[in-house]
């Protein structure tokens, strides 16, 4: 039967809901940086957003609020009458609570399958990523309308109920009645929770991880049979650069999801066959499912951050987190000198006078075997000079 979470302690609530505040914070960066440079007049945003970019705040904003309802504010939207610590709700925000939790967790999980499939259509039959002809709506609409239908079903029969845990969401009331031999007599509402757990909850989820999964092997063999065609145009050699780059970023993708998700599946089968709570599988869920907006973000970012770090290798993480972030609060990078100059690293107030000079030397060289005529001038100037100097020297040793 469900277990009764009303005497766990505070730290537990704090832990939800800072993972969760994290995770609406990581989302929120990926819609920022998706909708930062476009234009904010009418209809120019649908003009310029691509077909993955479109699939990518959806995305987004099923991560952000699933954090939102179901791991920040948690009990706050509990019925009061539940006694646990932080319930000040009632039986219709409770209801809320479950239908828009449902609605952004199935959301989030068939707007990343979408997302492969849109990825791997685009490498394996050559799509354009902002080609306008390529219609984005089946794309964005089809896990909208999905996800709608399956928030909706719940709602006949009273299936959103208090769950016994920290939130409303497909449970029986009281809690765990829908387990019962014959719940039609024990359930107050919901006596059929544990099938709409399965139909709602469980399978959908299920079912958008094997689409991901298999979008995202088709993608990399199309990148690899892509590759083999072009050995034989190859001097160097066979090369599998960018099947390795697919491969990874495509493991770290289903990885992601695989993290949030799968705790959340094995929580949820296990309590439909066994009708029982699983504690270990239970807290693992609360310490990862928070973390879905944080992964998703890490893979939206990952590669632009490692093309940061290898055109400056010298500068820290947290200088080319900031940099791919956008952020200009700190760590942030200090302005280059000019182009095509090569950047003095200096420590500013502790560098010697000795020091400029080598440096200024170093720099005038550099531009001139860049083919600068200015600085090419400047090198030959500066070699007479001293030719000069040297021979001024010589007349007065002489002369004495």
């Amino acid at each position: 039967m469900a277990m009764n979470y009303a005497q766990e302690n505070i730290y537990v609530l704090v832990f939800i809901r800072l993972f969760g505040l994290v995770s609406m914070i990581a989302s929120g960066f990926i819609i920022r940086d998706i909708t930062r440079k476009l234009y904010s007049r009418p209809g120019a945003f649908l003009k310029k957003v691509s077909l993955t970019q479109s699939i990518l705040i959806v995305l987004s904003i099923g991560d952000f609020g699933g954090a939102f309802f179901v791991q920040f504010v948690s009990t706050w939207m509990v019925p009061f009458h539940s006694q646990l610590l932080g319930s000040v709700g009632s039986q219709q925000s409770c209801v809320a609570q479950g239908f828009l939790s449902t609605f952004f967790y199935s959301l989030s999980a068939l707007s990343n399958a979408s997302l492969a499939v849109a990825y791997c259509l685009i490498v394996r039959l050559g799509w354009k990523d902002k080609d306008k002809s390529k219609n984005r709506l089946p794309f964005v609409l089809t896990p909208f309308l999905i996800s709608i239908v399956l928030a909706v079903a719940p709602l006949f029969g009273s299936n959103y109920n208090y769950n016994a845990g920290y939130s409303c969401y497909i449970s029986g009331a009281p809690a765990g009645c829908e387990f019962d031999p014959n719940p039609q007599e024990t359930c107050i509402r919901g006596a059929r929770a544990r099938n709409m757990l399965l139909v709602a909850g469980l399978i959908p989820t299920l079912v958008a991880f094997f689409i991901l999964t298999v979008a995202v092997v088709l993608l990399i063999h199309a990148v690899l049979v892509q590759e083999r065609r072009m050995d034989q145009y190859q001097r160097a050699g066979r090369s599998r650069k960018m099947t390795m780059e697919s491969f990874y970023q495509g493991m770290f993708y289903i990885g992601a999801f695989a993290i949030s998700w799968i705790p959340l599946l094995v929580f949820g089968f296990n309590e439909y066959i066994f009708a029982t709570i699983h504690k270990p599988s239970y807290y693992t869920m609360l310490a990862v499912t928070p973390l879905h907006g944080v992964l998703n973000a890490g893979v939206y970012f990952r590669p632009r951050l490692k093309a940061e770090r290898d055109r400056n290798p010298t500068d820290s993480t947290c200088k080319s987190l900031m940099q791919v972030l956008h952020i200009k609060c700190c760590c942030n990078r200090k302005p280059k000198e000019g182009a095509g100059v090569t950047p003095i690293i200096t420590t500013n107030d502790q560098q010697t006078e000795d020091d400029a000079e080598k440096g200024n030397k170093k720099k005038t060289q550099t531009n001139a075997l860049a083919g600068d005529p200015k600085t090419t001038t400047t090198t030959i100037n500066l070699e007479a000079a001293q030719d000069a100097e040297t021979e001024s020297e010589k007349k007065v040793i002489t002369s004495s």
